[in-house]
């Protein structure tokens, strides 16, 4: 179980980093999940995973832009393409 351990809070680091970009920054990403910036921060650099609050309101995130863009594809409008990012913060 312990090996498991880091291989989730990269996952959720991952998770965590996308959502930041799309809520166009760290600050409101924190806003966003209602937690402590520094939380954030240690959750982001992959120490450990979020709470369950905090990760399912990330998983919330997720969905809505994927939803957004499903949208976008039905009506026939291509969303544009996001620009991966560095993942080393």
């Amino acid at each position: 179980m312990e090996q498991q351990k880091p291989r989730w809070a990269e996952m959720c680091s991952r998770i965590l980093q996308q959502c930041e970009v799309l809520s166009g920054g760290r600050a409101q990403l924190a806003a966003r999940l209602d937690v402590h910036p520094q939380d954030l921060a240690f959750w982001l650099a992959g120490k450990s995973g979020p709470p369950t609050a905090a990760f399912d309101k990330a998983m919330d995130i997720i969905m809505a832009e994927h939803e957004r863009r499903g949208a976008l594809e039905q009506a026939g409008q291509t969303p544009p393409r996001r620009r991966r990012f560095e993942l080393s913060h």
